[in-house]
């Protein structure tokens, strides 16, 4: 039975060990954001790993993520370590706390924050540019770029940049401002949907672009930069054909203003 009991540990362990993920460990790059009264620790890890089936999942608490499409095949992952304690060395005991998994899902665990006690992860991913991903995070904005697939981006606190993306992509979120910058001559794949409850939206498309728009909001205003082509009365919602038609692009706020200006 004890001989049973250990082989099952060993092989556990192996089996821990084949699925921990190696980090490089150094200070951030950036560490001038942070006030000299406040006690903190910005610790950056950084690591590669493959893209699994071709699919990204990244699940925030507290922090931002930022996606960036490129030539390559596999993903280089950046975890920004944030913590904030009564002593440095508080900070520094915080932070080995902080575990990054990398299983299924990339997301950051660690013990409860207090006000006196606290942090947060952002990250940052460099990845293939066509991909399937699911991004979630609150407290934290998220940012992507360069990316084609079907991709689904939600923040609850935090405003979301969209730049030169495609494919079937949705953007959500609940406190913050949406700011979207078109590429190209039309939008390529299914289409757009961006849409937040409390914050304003800016869109930019090139002087030639060809999409089906709608753009709406129910406590604000919607103003488009050049001349369009409606029918009926403009007033919270918009929607027109931009050059050719196509794919229907959607931006939509309930409390803010959408504008849409070309580059």
């Amino acid at each position: 039975m004890c001989r049973f009991a250990l082989g099952c540990s060993l092989a556990l362990i192996f089996a821990a060990c084949l699925h921990a993920q190696t980090f490089t460990t150094g200070p951030c790059k950036d560490d001038s954001r942070w006030g000299a009264n406040e006690v903190h620790l910005c610790e950056l890890r950084s690591t590669a790993l493959p893209l699994r089936s071709g699919i990204l999942s990244v699940l925030g608490k507290n922090g931002g993520i930022e996606v960036f499409g490129e030539s390559r095949q596999d993903i280089a992952l950046e975890a920004e370590v944030v913590t904030q304690a009564s002593t440095r060395e508080e900070a520094h005991s915080l932070a080995r706390e902080i575990s990054i998994l990398t299983d299924g899902s990339i997301r950051a665990e660690g013990p409860a924050s207090f006000s006196h006690r606290n942090w947060q992860v952002n990250f940052r991913l460099h990845v293939p540019h066509q991909l399937t991903a699911h991004l979630q995070t609150m407290n934290g904005g998220i940012a992507l770029s360069e990316l084609t697939g079907k991709i689904d981006a939600e923040t609850i606190n935090g405003s979301i940049h969209l730049q030169d993306l495609a494919g079937d992509v949705h953007a959500t979120t609940t406190n913050g401002g949406l700011n979207v910058t078109l590429a190209g001559d039309r939008w390529l794949g299914s289409g757009l949907s961006a849409i937040t409850t409390n914050g304003g939206v800016s869109v930019k498309t090139p002087s030639i672009y060809s999409a089906r728009l709608a753009a709406e909001t129910v406590h604000g205003g919607v103003s488009i930069g050049f001349p369009i082509t409606v029918q009926g009365t403009i007033g919270n919602r918009i929607e027109t054909n931009l050059g050719q038609g196509g794919a229907p692009i959607h931006f939509q706020t309930t409390n803010g203003n959408v504008s849409i200006t070309r580059n």
